[in-house]
Formats: structure tokens, sequence, C-alpha cells
């Protein structure tokens, strides 16, 4: 069966069963490469933008969180316009055809979304084979304190070289064990207050007070860093999320332009 669509210019024959129930892969494909080119590249540019011109740690990581949010907004806008565009008419219902058009875009949201992920995942995994040694960021802060720590406040501390670095290594894997909910016991404070007496030649008293001081610094620090990857983790999804809709939104209005039909939240049928 043939039909004959009217437009302002000319008349146009197209074939009521072709492509009818088609899902237009390749249109879903171009609009994900699209969306995550836009955004990637937008991301880059706040990012060096960012680095160079502001100095502030917190505007910066402020200012970044809402270019981040930015940035995946546009990007999937183009990315569910271009899928719009190229979807093509079919023989269909003005509801059918904003759903099928919301359908492409949200897919082309999800390509681009889990390809991302993906090439993070294989970044992540090419960096985890060239620091292989790399410790986990409870062990790096446990490492950093364990120098502090240790630090000798004279120069008539018993250990030295190899011994030091030996003991700063156990001082180090004790304050890992500390993190860990539940693990702090009274044979680990013991190991680290006799670790100070003689590393650092501080007395019994004032080693207990270092060791109190350390515990209760380092787990500020990891707090703090999981409350920021949290954050962080909820800021990306919502990012995320935005962008699914203007996905959604943008390849629909896609076929409004196709039709010459202006962007409004009116009835339309």
């Amino acid at each position: 069966m043939t039909t004959t669509v009217l437009s302002e210019d000319s008349a146009t024959i197209v074939d009521g069963n072709a492509g009818r129930g088609r899902f237009q892969w390749s249109a879903v494909v171009a609009g994900a490469a699209v969306a995550a080119a836009t955004s990637l590249f937008l991301v880059l540019l706040g990012a060096g933008l960012g680095l160079v011109l502001i100095s502030g740690t917190g505007v910066f990581l402020s200012l970044g969180a809402i270019w981040v949010l930015a940035a995946h907004a546009f990007g999937f806008a183009a990315g569910g316009h271009v899928t719009g565009r190229l979807i093509g008419p079919e023989i269909e219902s003005r509801r059918e055809e904003e759903l099928r058009a919301g359908l492409h875009g949200l897919v082309a949201w999800a390509i681009a979304v889990v390809a991302g992920f993906a090439l993070l995942a294989l970044v992540m995994a090419g960096g985890a084979r060239v620091h292989g040694d790399s410790p986990r960021p409870d062990s790096a802060i446990a490492s950093y304190w364990a120098d502090i720590l240790l630090r000798p406040v004279t120069d008539h501390a018993m250990a030295h070289g190899e011994d030091l670095n030996h003991d700063k290594l156990e001082a180090a894997r004790v304050l890992a064990a500390d993190l860990r909910p539940g693990a702090q016991t009274a044979d680990n404070r013991a190991d680290l207050v006799r670790l100070v007496v003689l590393d650092a030649g501080l007395a019994h008293s004032d080693a207990v007070e270092r060791v109190d001081y350390v515990e209760s610094r380092m787990k500020q620090d990891l707090a703090t860093a999981k409350k920021a990857a949290g954050y962080g983790a909820l800021w990306t999804a919502l990012a995320l999320l935005f962008g699914a809709v203007l996905s959604v939104a943008a390849a629909i209005s896609a076929r409004w332009e196709d039709d010459k039909l202006r962007f409004n939240w009116a009835r339309r049928y």
C-alpha cells in the first residue's frame, strides 16, 4: 500500500509498509556518538579553562560540578536532536511518532552512557596495570599518617634506615586495619604506641597522645574522601538523569521540527 504525503513544497509517495515498526539503529548510534563526543569535548574544555583561570579549590569544584551538568545536558540534547532528525517519517499518528522518537532518544542516551562507562572502565583497568602496586585510598591515607606518626623528634631515636622503613610499613598496615569498622583493637593501639616510642623517641604518654591525634585525623580524612565521592556519584547520576530527559525531549522536538511545528507543550492531537 502506498500513501501520498503532502507538504508545503511537494507531494511524496511513501510505501506504508516500508520501515514500519523498525528501530533505526543507525540513527540511534549516530545520536549517541554525537552526545558522547559533545559531552566529552565540553567537559575537557571546562576542565582546561577551570585549571587555567580558577585558583580556589572550592570554587573550582562548585563551578566544575555545574559545568559537568551543563555539558551533559547540551551533549545529550544534541544527540537526541540528531537521532530525531535521522529516524525519518513513518505513517503513524502524532502520538505514535512522538513515542517512537522519544524511545529512539532514550536508547541513544543509554548507548552513550554505557559506552562512556565502558571507556572509563578500560582506562581505569589500564591504569591499574601500569600502577599495579598503587595502594587503595585507605592504604594511601594510612601510609601518609604512618610517616607523621613515626616522625622522630630527636636525633636519638632507636630506629633508622631500613628498620625505620620497616616500622613505617608495619604502622601503615595497622592504621589501615583500624580504618575498617570494628577492626580497631587494644593490641593494634599498643603496637602503634610501641612503634612511636621506639622510632620517634617520645615518652609513653606523649606517644599515646600522638597515636590519638593521628588516628582521629586519619579517620576525618577518610570520611571527607568518602563524602566527596558520594556527592560526586549523586551529582553524576543527576546529570545523567537530566541528560536522559533532554535526549528524549530533543528527539521529539526534532520530529516536530521536521513536521514544521513549534516547540511547545500544547497538545496537537
